[in-house]
């Protein structure tokens, strides 16, 4: 065993000589194959050659290969700009083959993408293509890009002095990174491993959780928004014919609101099937030894982690939807809030009303009016009051930041039972609760009448009595 280290360090010294090293310390390998895919936390010192392929060095790039047969490496991280002394110096077979000064020392040479990818397979260079490379090829722990598309692999990388240029050329292939520069090469390590297979299985894991969870949310979005559209479009068409301008504007919004959540749902469903899809194609591939199944269960990772951070916040953006519409109940919170006509009429207080003016938060379906009060209590800083319906297919909630109009109809009694008995002369019984509401908080001891001279703040600017019912 001693001989053979020995061995070893007599045949790469001339190579570090010729580097410009004073001298090699050999340093066991040790593996840690159950972090494959995680960050790396080992720092590279700036402005170092690395030898990382030990008694392999020898000989790398000289012997033949086949690139593209076995997949060798499955990362990259961008270590370094730099004049690289491999790309000018280390080049056996290629353009700089005249300029190369290997061949007494470490007999090494950097591989070309272009010397080996037919012409008519080239494809536009970027970093990862020259990755996709590069790792295949065997002994090589870097690949370098100059000038936007120049890629080579090599065993190792050697700084050389330069001028002051940057490695600000973009690449071809993808002009949002930096492949190089004229003189400098973007250096780039590459880590080995062999968990394509189980990274996959994890990606598909998330993909599925974050599926079900928006299939979830889907359904109930869909009900939301339904019965808020067929509601309002019910009880629109009930007020227009009565001439209720509030309440039909009211439902209006809710429309509105209700195509709001149909359309966020529709990217949800959207994004759901795309990882259905992923996912499906995923479970399909069993042979990671094979560099067409790697490859493309790399671009299905992709394209899944993808799909998972749209649709993250895509379903963020309905969760949010859901959570205006549809809010929690708190048993008793209605008790606070008293018919918009308690502070204008007491007489009337029990009647049916709506009411029109400055909205806040967005329309509410399919909660009590204990819901109602309690999503007004929740925006305590802008919510003076609610309307609430029952009528179509689902209760319709609406916050109000400023009352400005109401109607009232006195041609029928709520259905519900009120404080005090519905008012005696009403000869029809209300078919849907319709009633507005103010905290009392905010109402006690003023008056909601017409303030013509504008010198209150609570007073309305319009209060229409319908002998009708609606």
């Amino acid at each position: 065993m001693a001989k053979t280290v020995i061995a070893v360090l007599l045949l790469v010294a001339p190579a570090v000589a010729e580097l410009g090293f004073d001298h090699v310390v050999a340093v066991p390998m040790v593996k840690f194959p159950q972090t494959c895919g995680l960050p790396a936390n080992m720092t590279v010192a700036p402005k170092m050659a690395a030898l990382l392929q030990d008694a392999n060095v020898p000989g790398a790039g000289i012997k033949k290969f086949t690139p593209f047969k076995t997949i060798l490496k499955d990362g990259f991280m961008e270590i370094d700009c730099v004049k690289d002394y491999m790309y000018y110096r280390g080049d056996k077979f290629g353009d700089n083959k005249h300029d190369y000064k290997l061949a007494d020392t470490s007999d090494v040479s950097i591989v070309h993408y272009d010397a080996f990818v037919p012409k008519e397979d080239q494809v536009e260079m970027t970093q990862k293509v020259c990755f996709e490379f590069c790792r295949t090829v065997p002994n090589m722990g870097f690949f370098g890009v100059v000038n936007g598309r120049g890629c080579y692999c090599t065993p190792y990388f050697k700084p050389m002095e330069s001028d002051s240029t940057q490695c600000d050329s973009v690449c071809e292939g993808d002009t949002t990174l930096m492949c190089g520069g004229k003189s400098k090469s973007s250096i780039f390590s590459m880590h080995m491993c062999a968990s394509t297979g189980d990274d996959l299985k994890e990606v598909s894991g998330n993909a599925g959780t974050l599926q079900a969870s928006m299939s979830g949310k889907s359904k109930l979005a869909k009900t939301a928004a339904g019965n808020m559209q067929d509601a309002a479009a019910a009880l629109q068409k009930k007020f227009g014919a009565v001439g209720d301008s509030g309440a039909t504007g009211l439902m209006q919004e809710a429309k509105v609101f209700a195509g709001e959540i149909e359309k966020s749902n529709k990217a949800v469903e959207g994004i759901s099937s795309t990882l259905k899809e992923l996912m499906s194609a995923a479970s399909k591939m069993v042979d990671f030894t094979d560099p067409a199944v790697v490859t493309a269960a790399e671009r299905n990772m992709e394209d899944t982690e993808q799909a998972i951070a749209e649709g993250t916040a895509a379903e963020a953006e309905l969760d949010d939807l859901l959570e205006l519409a549809t809010e929690k109940s708190v048993n008793g919170a209605a008790d606070q809030y008293y018919p918009i006509m308690y502070f204008v009429d007491k007489e009337f207080d029990s009647v049916p009303s709506t009411c029109g003016g400055k909205t806040t938060e967005k329309p509410i379906t399919g909660v009590s009016k204990d819901g109602c009060a309690a999503a007004c209590d929740g925006a305590i800083h802008s919510c003076v009051g609610y309307q609430y319906f029952t009528g179509g297919a689902a209760p319709l909630c609406f916050l109000f930041s400023k009352f400005e109009t109401a109607f009232y109809y006195t041609g029928c009694s709520f259905l519900q039972t009120e404080k005090k008995p519905a008012f005696l002369q009403t000869e029809k019984a209300a078919p849907f609760e319709a009633g507005c509401y103010g905290k009392l908080s905010k109402f006690e001891g003023t008056s909601m009448k017409v303030d013509k001279s504008g010198k209150t703040d609570s007073g309305l600017k319009k209060i229409t009595k319908a002998d009708r019912c609606y």
